[in-house]
């Protein structure tokens, strides 16, 4: 094999490995707090507002489906509460809450 024949294999095969790795990196990212929920997950009934019943319904299934899928449930016992992220007391929580309570819990996780 000739030195182009050789760098031209060793390229494919650094190609190869990159692509079968990046799927695996984009999960191990996920699992550093890139994988929140988003609001629209929480707000079921799409109104804008999210109730205690479709917060409760919406992390219920999502412990559940991460429970399916062999997920650590690690840090569930300290999860953020309802009343944690309606900020005003108003019995929903609006857009706004829902962003400022997740800006607020990815400082938090970026100063440890």
């Amino acid at each position: 094999m000739n030195a182009i024949s050789k760098y031209a294999a060793a390229t494919i095969f650094g190609l190869g490995l990159v692509m079968s790795v990046a799927p695996y990196a984009q999960e191990a990212q996920k699992g550093m707090g890139q994988n929140m929920p988003t609001f629209a997950d929480c707000d079921l009934n799409g109104d804008g507002t999210i109730k205690e019943d479709e917060f409760n319904k919406a992390r219920s299934e999502r412990i559940a489906r991460r429970m399916q899928e062999g997920r650590q449930m690690k840090n569930l016992a300290s999860a953020p509460s309802f009343e944690d992220i309606d900020a005003d007391s108003d019995g929903g929580v609006s857009r706004d809450e829902f962003a400022a309570h997740q800006a607020e819990h990815k400082a938090k996780k970026r100063q440890r």
